[in-house]
């Protein structure tokens, strides 16, 4: 869907020789809270809003003023031709909506297309829903990137397996010949295939699904006319199988809701109703967080975490509820609501912790907490590809326990993200996170700062001493950054307070019991520093309970598109210029560097681009000469006469640009059509 198909054409607009008086004459007799400021050559120049009317009348500005002086510039703006899902990204209420010469076409307004956008989905979901249940063919639908998104019962037979085993799977895992990659790399719509499978012939259809001019997915319909009948027996046994649960489910006290995935509301009970006072007709189909008051169903989905006896504020009232994740083989595959009425004397207990926690925070939390209560979660960890969703998966069991765990990866992947995260989702989260680098302190002074000095201890020491991390994390959590580069005598000091949860002051006897929770993250191979000497084995186990490989970026390429996706807009908007896009070159050069720094280079190179390149679309020869050089060079090796290479090199291209021909063929500096001889040349598909 694209925003033209939304948006309010012809709006009404100023000039900017207009008055303040103009722009209050406007408002009132059309009833509008926004207007687009153009030069006399039709080009967009800024907008004014209700408030800089208000702030104009509160700095008592004449109302004879130019609008010049009190409309907002910089204004971020939009393409008719970009996607709704492109629009939402940009944290905008009122988007003007411009053709390629800066004029103004239309407007968007964030809260109507959100309620048009949200309807036809609704719709379009049910459609969809409703045509895989009835349907007496098999059915497979996957996302761009081959994952199976529905599968329904009459597919699972034909292929043989069950629709709950392949759901979320990646299609090859399930069928290995299928061509849906194809579909979606080609856009173009396969009929009256066959292939066979299982001993039997299927026949199927595959097609593309669109997103405006974005293939954003693919379908498989396939039908074994054979196999009719049986299917059609099964499916009624289970129709019988089903609605026996549906009585046991509407015949249950507590009010019970389930979500899937994408956070879709696929079932509420009569109590659920009754408990929230919300129709079904309300609720089914719908996205939990916009159909239900407070609803934090998008949150367990994320995170994975189970929130248990917790307030929900509902019309008015306060809802105990709680929310469990439901886990398959490993995989969130939805969630699971309840919410329930209770007397006083059974909510005593609940009622006692709210007024606790209320009481801590009107006193105050210390500035670390809050430092940590900037609330990064796991949800806050961008990434959809399957290594990063590995880790998070994993990262999310390890928070809601107290075993230590110890962070690997390279500089700038984000250890340190996954170490918040984890403090945020467990129990220990309303105490501090308290974090040291122990490769930025000097090794005669890690130690005061690990376990704090009484007065005295040495020349210059505080009166009354020090208190050392250990003692400000108590009953938190520690965050020992950079473990690999910890001095021999501190590892076997550590390792001490980790077997004993005692320590003392430097310059001391006291000895002092702490219960904190130790995250370690290195970006170095703390097994080879054992074989080398230099990291004491016996600590190396100790910190090794759990242990996260957080991938580079370079094994997660596929993620690029949405970092930049969720990085560019806040970046613009913080340098008050025109939201940048890439184009598919660009993104393709983007995937295919090395990111040797990781996402810490990717947020570099994204501001190098945002305060150096004008233009708002972004082409390869805009980007950075790093990541073009990388590219040339190898496209120059291959073209000096090492010929065995340039199959793969070919190869690795099509690869990176999903199989997108005319792409590829740009990457490499050849014509279409040599690209299909070459092709043809060394066998590739």
């Amino acid at each position: 869907m694209l925003v033209r198909d939304f948006m309010t054409s012809n709006p009404k607009t100023l000039k900017i020789n207009d008055t303040l008086k103009d722009v209050v004459r406007l408002f009132y007799k059309y009833k509008i809270d926004v207007a687009p400021v153009l030069e006399q050559n039709n080009k967009l120049v800024g907008m004014v809003t209700r408030t800089n009317i208000i702030e104009a009348i509160v700095n008592e500005i004449p109302i004879s003023s130019s609008i010049d002086s009190i409309m907002t510039q910089g204004v971020i703006t939009i393409s008719p031709d970009n996607t709704l899902e492109e629009a939402w990204q940009i944290p905008m209420n009122h988007l003007p909506v411009v053709d390629y010469d800066h004029r103004i076409v239309g407007m968007l307004n964030r809260q109507e297309f959100m309620k048009i956008f949200y309807s036809k989905m609704w719709k379009a979901n049910n459609i969809i829903k409703n045509l895989m249940t009835l349907s007496y063919n098999g059915i497979i639908i996957v996302n761009y990137y081959g994952i199976i998104k529905e599968i329904n019962e009459i597919a699972g037979c034909l292929i043989g397996v069950k629709p709950e085993e392949a759901k979320d799977k990646f299609i090859y895992d399930i069928l290995p010949n299928s061509r849906l990659m194809n579909v979606i790399r080609m856009g173009e719509t396969e009929l009256n295939q066959s292939f066979e499978i299982n001993g039997q012939t299927l026949s199927v259809n595959r097609a593309p699904i669109c997103e405006g001019y974005k293939v954003v997915g693919a379908v498989a319909v396939l039908k074994d006319i054979s196999q009719e009948v049986g299917i059609t027996d099964q499916l009624i046994e289970k129709e019988s199988s089903i609605q026996a649960l549906e009585c046991v489910f509407e015949s249950m006290a507590q009010g019970i809701i389930v979500v899937g995935t994408d956070n879709v509301i696929k079932l509420v009970n009569n109590s659920y109703e009754n408990v929230m006072g919300i129709s079904r007709e309300e609720l089914i189909g719908r996205k939990a967080d916009s159909a239900v008051e407070n609803s934090r169903m998008h949150i367990v989905l994320k995170t994975g975490i189970a929130e248990l006896a917790e307030f929900q504020g509902v019309k008015g009232r306060q809802v105990v509820v709680s929310r469990v994740p439901m886990f398959k083989e490993g995989r969130i595959i939805g969630a699971i609501g309840e919410a329930i009425f209770k007397d006083i004397s059974e909510v005593g207990t609940i009622l006692e912790r709210g007024k606790t926690l209320l009481k801590v925070n009107s006193q105050g939390q210390d500035s670390s907490l809050k430092d940590s209560k900037q609330l990064i979660t796991f949800e806050s960890i961008i990434g959809r590809s399957r290594s990063i969703v590995s880790v998070k998966n994993l990262a999310a069991k390890a928070a809601i326990t107290d075993a230590t765990v110890l962070i690997q990866g390279e500089s700038g992947t984000g250890k340190d993200l996954f170490a918040q995260a984890i403090h945020n989702g467990s129990n220990r989260c309303n105490k501090k996170l308290v974090a040291i680098n122990c490769a930025a302190i000097p090794a005669e002074l890690l130690e005061t700062e690990l376990f704090g000095y009484d007065e005295g201890a040495f020349t210059g020491a505080k009166k009354g001493g020090k208190k050392g991390k250990f003692e400000i994390a108590e009953g938190g959590t520690l965050f020992l950054d950079e473990i690999g580069d910890m001095p021999l005598s501190m590892q076997a000091k550590l390792l001490r307070v980790m077997q004993n949860k005692t320590f003392e002051h430097v310059g001391g006897e006291q000895v002092r019991y702490c219960d904190v929770r130790i995250i370690a993250a290195t970006n170095k191979n703390l097994l080879e520093l054992v074989e080398k000497k230099i990291f004491r084995e016996d600590l190396y186990y100790r910190l090794n309970v759990i242990c996260l490989n957080v991938p580079s970026l370079r094994e997660r390429q596929e993620d690029i598109g949405e970092l930049i996706d969720m990085l560019m807009p806040r970046m613009c908007h913080n340098l008050g210029i025109l939201l940048k896009q890439f184009s598919p070159e660009a993104l393709a050069l983007l995937r295919s560097y090395n990111w040797p720094g990781n996402i810490r280079e990717l947020i570099n190179i994204l501001e190098q681009i945002g305060a150096t390149v004008s233009s708002v679309l972004i082409t390869p020869k805009q980007l950075p000469s790093i990541v073009v050089e990388q590219q040339s060079s190898q496209r120059k090796k291959n073209g000096e006469g090492i010929v065995e290479d340039e199959g793969k090199n070919i190869q690795d291209v099509l690869h990176d640009t999903k199989g997108n021909k005319a792409l590829a063929a740009k990457i490499l500096g050849i014509h279409r059509s040599t690209l299909y001889e070459k092709m043809k040349k060394y066998n590739l598909k």
